[in-house]
């Protein structure tokens, strides 16, 4: 995912906080890389998969303004469903 994408998927038409966004950017897709491997990258149906999970957490991170999730917060079901369907994919890269 661009920078480009995630400012437009956020609404946010200003240079202020690209490096913030750029920073989310890196921390969502080592967060879906540490959960699930990378096998995923290989097919263009789970990469889609994984751009819908980043969008997601991108979102949630920029909101919150942190990358900490609280203890307490239940799971949320489409994280959850997404990252169960890209650690299928085993491919190695």
């Amino acid at each position: 995912m661009t920078l480009e994408e995630a400012k437009s998927y956020l609404h946010i038409d200003y240079p202020d906080e690209d490096t913030f966004i750029q920073t989310l950017l890196i921390t969502s897709e080592n967060y879906i890389d540490s959960m699930v491997g990378e096998g995923y990258k290989l097919e263009d149906k789970a990469l889609n998969l994984a751009k819908l999970l980043q969008y997601k957490l991108i979102a949630d991170m920029y909101e919150n303004r942190s990358t900490n999730i609280e203890d307490k917060s239940k799971q949320d079901r489409i994280v959850t469903s997404i990252l169960d369907k890209l650690s299928l994919y085993i491919g190695v890269i």
